[in-house]
């Protein structure tokens, strides 16, 4: 009942925060309709092309965490497996992230323990939490941090402190006294042992380190066709955006849509990149209209692992689709 009431205020959410964002753009809907007719269609190809390029190479940094613990799974699987989950965080409205589908695909047709399957999809996301803070350190260098406004900084802020905040959970729960509130409560008895085993696999990536630097390597190359997919919207809008100021936006809105309180981000994410877009000059109803094509490109990719998705149920175990 929790969970459920819990995922219908996360979809209450993101339309609020959708709605928020069309009714702030409710005078440039001219501007908007105009600007669709302008796009360059090509350039909006392009960009479709290397989000997905960028979401299956998390297959690769994927992958060489699960290396790291003997584990060798097919780039195939992985591929399928990840799409889906991008298809449950972005499509579906429940409470089954597309973190935990991974988890749970591994496990029933790999074999691989759900804490070692756990650790390596947490793993994973704080690389590319690490990838994204490192990109808004070379953003602060080439200056682009004073073109924000407060509203932006704040909105930055408020991010980062929930996301070192929760992490500090996950690695030192020592530092936020939550191994004492296990052991004071009965309720999580049962839990205790599968958490702290959790924990011991988590760490030992500490040991693990060639395994950590070419993930981040992978994590980096990632961002790097996100960079050239949301340069190429830019371009199909005609907006005088250079290639380099992507490099605060992606990490800014990436950080913000973290923050576990819609469904896949979206209504965050769309804000966010709105507000990050227009510090650096651009209108309201472009920035607008960038940040759905942004919403557009996520759907239609979480379609494509909808499709996988079903096809795997129909064909896997009785023509072994993967």
């Amino acid at each position: 009942m929790k969970r459920r009431l819990g995922t219908v205020l996360r979809i209450i959410i993101s339309l609020s925060l959708l709605a928020f964002l069309i009714y702030r753009s409710r005078n440039s809907f001219g501007t908007i309709l105009d600007a669709i007719k302008d796009l360059n269609i090509y350039y909006l190809i392009i960009a479709l092309v290397f989000y997905f390029i960028a979401i299956s190479f998390i297959v690769f940094r994927w992958g060489i965490l699960l290396k790291a613990h003997g584990h060798h799974i097919s780039g195939p699987f992985l591929w399928q497996s990840a799409l889906i989950g991008f298809f449950y965080n972005n499509l579906l409205p429940t409470s089954v992230g597309g973190d935990f589908y991974r988890v749970n695909d591994i496990k029933q047709n790999k074999n691989i323990p759900v804490n070692v399957g756990t650790a390596t999809v947490v793993m994973e996301r704080t690389i590319g939490t690490v990838t994204s803070f490192t990109l808004l350190i070379i953003a602060y260098f080439l200056g682009l941090f004073k073109y924000l406004s407060k509203n932006v900084a704040l909105g930055l802020l408020i991010s980062v402190l929930v996301i070192v905040l929760f992490y500090t959970a996950i690695y030192f729960p020592r530092l936020l006294k939550l191994d004492l509130l296990l052991n004071k409560f009965r309720i999580f008895s049962r839990i205790r042992p599968g958490l702290k085993e959790f924990h011991g696999i988590l760490i030992g990536y500490r040991h693990k380190i060639k395994y950590l630097l070419i993930s981040y390597l992978f994590s980096l190359i990632i961002q790097v066709f996100f960079l050239i997919s949301y340069s190429s919207i830019s371009l199909a809008l005609g907006l005088e955006l250079k290639f380099h100021v992507f490099i605060f936006i992606i990490p800014f809105i990436v950080l913000a849509a973290s923050v576990p309180v819609t469904i896949g981000g979206i209504g965050i994410r769309e804000n966010a990149l709105v507000f990050a877009i227009t510090s650096f000059g651009i209108a309201q109803g472009q920035a607008t209209l960038f940040s759905l094509i942004i919403l557009a490109i996520i759907l239609i990719i979480g379609m494509m692992g909808g499709m996988i998705y079903l096809i795997k149920n129909i064909f896997y175990r009785s023509k072994s689709f993967i």
